[in-house]
């Protein structure tokens, strides 16, 4: 992609626009701009401290613009020597595209061939970070056409003969490796996990499930990358600056602490009602630790704990059912993923659209997680020659399974199937269909796929809501139906004024004709 002058003249303004945080320190940055560092955590967000660095120059615009343009900001965070601490992560790793791809129009390749990057490199120094400059880059021919294929022959090749997977034992939990590119195989590239938890998996071609992966450039290469800009001139820094509380007033906060975690911004709220001067710029290590708290974002959290999800777990196992209410730590999207992830680990089981049975109930219940696991096999096995269906279409065609006898609601069942690592789901007309798929679902196939079943070119509207009643059990309405097709207007394609789905529009314009 060849940058135009205007864009070139959008790169100097930027640079020039962040001199102003040069041999800064985050905090002072974060004084001048009104973000708090500390409250981005332990590791500090560099990510929202550049955000906001953006916001107060006044280039917000400017992110858009770079996205529309295949330019993409990255923060790089350097060690004292110059070393990022960590490699760099990208997309997620599709295995099944991965296999169909040809190098020359593979996605690696499209990604590092067409994309700039702006690198807003960040230098520990004495234990603080400070911001060292911007460094324009992309990736040279040779660099792609040599290190970068040959990472990718290497995925390629590990994935069309079969991901090797070994369990190995580290103290209290299994790990398990495989042979996927690592660091040490290439100087460039790797892969690496990047997933919520171990229960964050995908299946790999071969039907093996694996953590999800995704691309990574190596560490040292970033750090080569990088290393040509100006060294750091420390300026002074405000971080030891802030005022501390006096003892009667940490004593006053400290007897108004009712829960064992607050979102931070619940936490700020309710120091400064008692505390009215109190400002966010006070919340760090020493304050809270006085309180008998640690932070992890977006929470302030009992140092009781070892971790958030440690909090949560006991927050959930302590009732029979867990009800998701409107409490602001449950809104966060920390939490939405620990609830995804008990899910996917049998912990829990979604019981109506905002309760949940815990492990608890259902083990004293008789209802253990090999149950579980045995219907989700039971369905596996059932739908083995089935394309979409739903729990009401298993059901019909006669599926039953011992589990259920404890005669839970549907949505229970549903939920079960939905945790099934080989499955993906489709909500359409809220009604949620399953297809075997490594690939994310979309609608235009569910409507081919019912078109290539009635061996027809086109249906009415009529006859397609028929369809979808005939086969799934599910009772569909016209106008639902009708706004799920609407989108339409190629392949498949669907004509309001005939009220007719075409299986792409040559046969929408042939139809015309007879």
């Amino acid at each position: 992609m060849l940058i135009n002058i205007n864009l070139e003249n959008d790169f100097q303004f930027n640079m020039d626009s962040f001199n102003q945080f040069k041999n800064l320190s985050v905090y002072s940055i974060g004084e001048i701009i009104g973000i708090n560092p500390f409250l981005m955590g332990p590791h500090l967000g560099t990510a929202t401290l550049v955000k906001g660095m953006y916001a107060y120059t006044g280039l917000e615009n400017l992110i858009k613009k770079y996205k529309q343009n295949n330019i993409s900001i990255k923060t790089v965070r350097l060690q004292e020597n110059g070393t990022p601490k960590e490699s760099m992560s990208f997309e997620q790793i599709d295995f099944q595209k991965v296999t169909e791809e040809k190098w020359e129009h593979s996605f690696i390749k499209s990604k590092f061939k067409h994309t700039t990057f702006l690198f807003i490199v960040f230098e520990l120094q004495d234990g603080v970070l400070y911001y060292r400059g911007i460094k324009k880059w992309k990736m040279s021919s040779e660099t792609l056409e040599t290190d970068v294929k040959s990472f990718w022959t290497h995925l390629q090749d590990r994935i069309l003969n079969g991901v090797t997977l070994t369990p190995i034992q580290q103290k209290n939990k299994t790990v398990i490796q495989n042979n996927l590119p690592s660091m040490n195989d290439n100087k460039a590239m790797h892969t690496r996990p990047k997933a919520d938890d171990a229960n964050d998996k995908t299946a790999l071609p071969d039907g093996q499930l694996i953590t999800k992966h995704c691309y990574w450039l190596n560490s040292n290469f970033i750090g080569e990358t990088v290393s040509d800009l100006p060294p750091l001139e420390v300026r002074s820094s405000v971080e030891n600056s802030v005022p501390q509380l006096l003892p009667f007033e940490l004593e006053l906060i400290q007897s108004n602490i009712q829960s064992p975690i607050y979102t931070i911004e619940e936490f700020y709220n309710l120091v400064k009602c008692h505390l009215p001067q109190f400002n966010l710029f006070q919340i760090n290590d020493i304050f809270l630790n006085e309180m008998g708290l640690k932070i992890h974002p977006p929470y302030v959290f009992n140092k009781k704990y070892k971790k958030v999800k440690d909090i949560f777990n006991e927050i959930i196992n302590s009732q029979n059912y867990f009800v998701l209410s409107d409490k602001a730590i449950f809104q966060t999207d920390f939490f939405k993923r620990h609830l995804k992830n008990s899910e996917k680990s049998l912990s829990i089981v979604k019981v109506d659209h905002s309760s949940y049975i815990t492990k608890n109930v259902m083990e004293s219940a008789g209802l253990k997680n090999q149950g579980l696991e045995s219907y989700q096999s039971a369905v596996l096995n059932a739908i083995e020659n089935q394309e979409y269906f739903t729990y009401k279409s298993l059901k019909k065609d006669g599926f039953s399974h011992e589990i259920d006898e404890y005669g839970f609601d549907s949505i229970f069942y549903e939920s079960l199937i939905r945790q099934i690592s080989y499955l993906k789901p489709i909500k359409l007309f809220d009604t949620t269909f399953f297809k075997k798929s490594n690939r994310k679902l979309k609608s235009e196939q569910f409507f081919k796929y019912i078109l290539e079943q009635k061996k027809e070119s086109s249906l009415k509207l009529s006859q397609l809501r028929d369809a979808i009643e005939e086969t799934f059990l599910e009772t569909v309405s016209y106008e639902s139906l009708e706004k799920a097709l609407l989108k339409f207007d190629k392949k498949p394609y669907y004509s309001s004024d005939l009220e007719r789905l075409f299986i792409d529009k040559n046969h929408y314009i042939n139809y015309l004709h007879i």
